[in-house]
C-alpha cells in the first residue's frame, strides 16, 4: 500500500517539476543516431510521457505472469536507444550521454530499472562453427 502511494507521489512530483522546468528535449544531450526515432514502438511523444507506465506493466506481465514480449522490451530500449560513443564505450548511466539518464538528470529523478538490469546492450557472442574450431 505504502509502495504504491509513494511511486504515485514521486509520479506527481515528477510532473510537476518537469513540466514547470525548461527542459527540452533540444538541450539535453543524447547518444542516438536520429533516424532512429522512426523506428520506434510508439510515438515519440507518447514515449516521452509515458514510457514508465509500459516498462512496469511489461515488468508485472513477465515477472509475475511469466509472459515475455519484446513491444515494451527494457533490452529492446537499450539495445536501439543506447549507442557507443566514439571511442566504442557505452555511456555510464550516471552521464547525461546515456539515453535515458539525460532527462532523468535533469528531472532529477532516479533511474531504478538498472538498479537490476544492465545499462548497456548485451552484445551476443558469434559461435564458431565446429569446423572451424577443429582446425
Amino acid at each position: 500500500m505504502y509502495k504504491i502511494l509513494s511511486i504515485k507521489i514521486s509520479l506527481a512530483l515528477f510532473l510537476v517539476l518537469f513540466s514547470g522546468s525548461s527542459i527540452t528535449h533540444e538541450n539535453i544531450k543524447h547518444n542516438i543516431d536520429a533516424s532512429s526515432g522512426d523506428k520506434c514502438v510508439e510515438p515519440t511523444d507518447v514515449m516521452r510521457a509515458q514510457h514508465h507506465i509500459f516498462i512496469n506493466h511489461q515488468s508485472h506481465e513477465t515477472v509475475v505472469n511469466g509472459i515475455r514480449t519484446k513491444k515494451y522490451s527494457l533490452n529492446n530500449c537499450i539495445n536501439c536507444h543506447i549507442k557507443p560513443l566514439a571511442d566504442g564505450s557505452y555511456p555510464s548511466v550516471k552521464t547525461e550521454e546515456h539515453f535515458c539518464s539525460a532527462c532523468h538528470i535533469a528531472a532529477a529523478v532516479k533511474v531504478e530499472c538498472f538498479d537490476c538490469h544492465a545499462s548497456k546492450p548485451y552484445k551476443k557472442v558469434a559461435k564458431k562453427n565446429i569446423e572451424d574450431s577443429s582446425k
